[in-house]
């Protein structure tokens, strides 16, 4: 009796709860909805360039997202959305495929879909928490450095407006980190996002003098259109192919573990914030995100996940429950489909100013600045993550090493007591890389780069366990110490024979 009244006390406080998710701050709501719309806009744009799809699938998969979050997602206050890291996840697939077969991508992201919602159930995001901090800062710096790339193959690509495009995001950069200043003269100026402002003003000047430079019409319609909407189903026997399942699997694996990251990282933010820890949502945050990117694929839209930088606007305006991300995606949707011409009408130099930005704030420095301050085996777990991700352009891959080498170095520390058996171990590490690195200088073979960086990384993880975290003699950690030297200029030459080969 006793548990069947605690029972009901709280089923009674879990829907008082949800009531106040709702309606609990309506006027703080409004506004950080309205603040995210726009916030939105130019990142989601800006990604789906980079990606190599009309801006209007990605518009498509904001407002799909923040209204099926809103009301299925279980964190408040969070803006799940198209975000860069899953559309980065797909440029391979759009590049090969998007021009004779689109359900190709559309597929993929109805199966990330079903893995994130088969994740939410069996409660993966409780895991979530197991990550090591260092793997995440390399999740997030790999991710700010593959958007520069896209960003920077942006600027340059009109060399005849090449002047024009780089004064006009230098101007954007400016106005985005210097008009949020202006709140010192009045607390209105803090509300209004720097970013819009920007685009707003370098809009009027490219309509207003008839330039020529870039605008997003030029990259890919903005003019919202019907004809990729359940397009999974009138092509069925091509998404059931084995050219079409061969080609999806990896993608889609990697969209549904990148989107529950994310969406789990910036849990953690809102966690902060708001000061409500509750662990049971995050897996339901997880069959949530399931649930709107299996909408996302049958209506033709990109895959998304929660937006780190949306989501501090919104809590930064003021929104903390489900009504600003419902609210955020109804505007959304009346804005396309009312002033679609407009925006089209938006130079890329001013979403090349905002993604810049965006850049630099997503990048960790800390976790570069104060390297000196943490065991060395998690900065090169980091330095791992990172230089994969890079490599392969697919930061699961990125974040499954990273932990792959911070798990094996744990192992060894608490089970292999020998300094010696560790020193051999860190000795054969560094005879492979150079071996390989020799193999390389001989034949010329750049596609071992990364594996030879890999090794020279577990190298240097196993040697600084010996000179840093274990008992052994000053000969021992002298010659530790050699060895991670000559690891580091391997995996340097690794790096460069990634990016010169």
């Amino acid at each position: 009796m006793a548990k069947q009244i605690k029972t009901a006390e709280d089923r009674a406080k879990a829907r008082a709860i949800e009531k106040k998710s709702w309606i609990g701050n309506i006027a703080g709501d409004l506004w950080g909805g309205a603040v995210t719309t726009f916030a939105l806009l130019p990142e989601t744009i800006g990604f789906m360039i980079a990606a190599g799809v009309p801006p209007y699938i990605g518009l498509y998969t904001c407002i799909i997202l923040t209204i099926t979050l809103a009301i299925t997602g279980g964190r408040p206050g969070v803006i799940s959305a198209g975000a860069g890291s899953t559309a980065m996840i797909t440029v391979g697939l759009v590049a090969a495929y998007w021009q004779t077969h689109p359900e190709y991508l559309f597929a993929a992201v109805v199966l990330a879909g079903i893995i994130q919602l088969i994740l939410g159930i069996v409660r993966f995001g409780s895991l979530i928490k197991f990550i090591p901090d260092c793997v995440m800062h390399g999740f997030v710096n790999g991710l700010a450095i593959l958007i520069f790339i896209s960003q920077v193959k942006l600027i340059f690509k009109d060399f005849a407006t090449l002047p024009e495009m780089l004064a006009l995001v230098g101007i954007g950069v400016g106005i985005i980190v210097f008009f949020p200043f202006l709140k010192k003269i009045h607390p209105f100026f803090g509300k209004i996002p720097s970013s819009l402002v920007a685009i707003v003003i370098l809009s009027i000047y490219a309509i207003a003098s008839g330039s020529d430079v870039l605008r997003i019409r030029d990259m890919g319609t903005i003019t919202p259109g019907f004809e990729y909407v359940g397009m999974v189903f009138t092509r069925l026997p091509n998404v059931f192919s084995g050219e079409c399942i061969a080609n999806i699997i990896p993608v889609s694996i990697s969209l549904a573990m990148v989107g529950i990251i994310e969406t789990m990282l910036t849990c953690r933010v809102v966690t902060e914030e708001t000061n409500t820890p509750e662990q049971e949502n995050l897996n339901r945050e997880c069959r949530g995100q399931g649930i709107g990117n299996i909408i996302c694929g049958f209506l033709g839209a990109m895959p998304g996940c929660a937006m780190i930088g949306q989501t501090k606007a919104n809590l930064g305006a003021g929104g903390r429950g489900r009504l600003s991300s419902l609210f955020a995606g109804g505007l959304l949707a009346a804005l396309l489909f009312s002033v679609s011409r407009a925006l089209g009408a938006i130079p890329v130099a001013a979403l090349v100013a905002v993604m810049l930005v965006v850049c630099y704030e997503t990048f960790n420095w800390g976790s570069v600045f104060k390297a000196h301050k943490v065991p060395i085996k998690e900065t090169m777990s980091m330095a791992l993550t990172v230089i994969v991700v890079l490599a392969t352009d697919n930061l699961a891959y990125g974040v499954g090493f990273g932990i792959a080498l911070y798990v094996i170095m744990m192992i060894f520390k608490m089970f292999i007591v020998s300094e010696k058996v560790m020193i051999g171990i860190a000795i054969a590490a560094t005879g492979a890389a150079i071996g390989i690195l020799c193999a390389g200088f001989a034949t010329g073979l750049g596609g071992v780069a990364l594996v030879m960086f890999m090794i020279a990384i577990f190298g240097i993880s196993t040697a600084s366990l010996v000179r840093n975290e274990m008992m052994a003699g000053k000969g021992l950690k002298a010659f530790s110490t050699v060895l991670m030297i000559i690891c580091a200029a391997i995996a340097v030459t690794g790096v460069v024979f990634m990016y010169v080969g």
